[in-house]
């Protein structure tokens, strides 16, 4: 098969290497599975990865300049938040200053019941996901930092960019994968309705206390509801976020059956963010004990969705886990 005449930004990869954001300009072998997929494209969801991995096709020719490049293993190139520059860290903890404070008017134009549709959060996400596919374990490792006055805010814009993260992994469509965005982003909106004096204690919470914190995806979820145009999928993770497997979380005690995918993808993102991170009365856990914890409590977090969300992780940060 020729090469386009620019073959000098044509690199031929494996079909299980395609991610999305790739520009396909050839494929080598039969194409018959998808003649709505023109033969130059961008790959734009993960239903298009789908339909090339399940094809007869070997393989594909990407073009680097047109798309986004392929990866390669932690050990031949890819950056971390150890080996990024200090000009690579300065620029990612600016970026995600600017997305908190965006995430944070966001949220507070919902407390305020201000009108928000889906489109509103639409500029958000896509600069989140392009900041996490520049380098994703840098953004979650300047996203631990977390300031007293915006803990809240920087944590929400966590776990949003971990549910993008892990929903891209798993080759969900582009609609989902938005919607697990903006549900990370709004997802602890109810906790601005308890005093920070109970949120930021730094003892043990006495049982009045814990029983405000527990209401805060009811509140949450009732805050939500009243925007007509809310994602179902929002509605949920917001109000479901902290229930678990076996029965025992808040606020509707839902077991396994009763609790979707996306509700427990966000549980996984939510702890993982919550167990690393720094905050003004702890000191965070290092990836590999937060996820040997984890995998530990097979009562709470889906284990198999927890072993896809390990191995969308960057292999410095799962080190004795694999």
């Amino acid at each position: 098969m020729p090469l386009p005449e620019h073959s000098v930004v044509v690199t031929r990869i494996d079909k299980s290497q395609l991610k999305i954001g790739m520009f396909v300009e050839a494929i080598e072998g039969a194409w018959q599975d998808s003649p709505t997929l023109g033969r130059r494209f961008t790959v734009r969801s993960g239903n298009e990865i789908d339909i090339i991995q399940r094809s007869n096709i070997s393989a594909v020719f990407i073009n680097t300049a047109l798309g986004r490049p392929i990866e390669h293993s932690h050990g031949s190139g890819a950056r971390n938040i150890a080996s990024a520059t200090k000009q690579d860290r300065i620029e990612t903890s600016l970026k995600i200053k600017g997305q908190t404070a965006e995430a944070r008017s966001l949220i507070e134009d919902v407390c305020l019941g201000r009108t928000i549709t889906v489109e509103a959060f639409t500029p958000l996400v896509t600069d989140v996901a392009r900041t996490m596919e520049e380098n994703p374990s840098l953004y979650i490792g300047m996203s631990r930092l977390r300031f007293r006055d915006s803990a809240t805010f920087v944590h929400s814009l966590a776990v949003a960019a971990l549910l993008l993260h892990f929903g891209r992994s798993m080759h969900m469509d582009d609609e989902t994968v938005e919607h697990l965005c903006m549900a990370g982003i709004l997802h602890d909106i109810g906790k601005l309705t308890i005093p920070l004096t109970i949120l930021q204690k730094q003892g043990p919470l006495n049982t009045a206390e814990r029983y405000t914190v527990e209401e805060h995806p009811e509140r949450g979820y009732q805050l939500l509801s009243t925007h007509g145009r809310m994602p179902a999928l929002v509605l949920d993770i917001c109000r479901s976020h902290h229930e678990r497997l076996d029965g025992k979380g808040y606020p509707n005690r839902l077991s396994a059956d009763e609790i979707s995918t996306e509700v427990r993808m966000s549980t996984i993102c939510d702890v993982f963010d919550a167990l690393t991170s720094t905050r003004p009365y702890k000191k965070g856990w290092s990836s590999q004990q937060a996820l040997s914890w984890m995998m530990c409590r097979e009562e709470q977090f889906d284990k198999a969705l927890l072993w896809q969300f390990i191995l969308s992780l960057d292999p410095e940060m799962t080190k004795g886990i694999l």
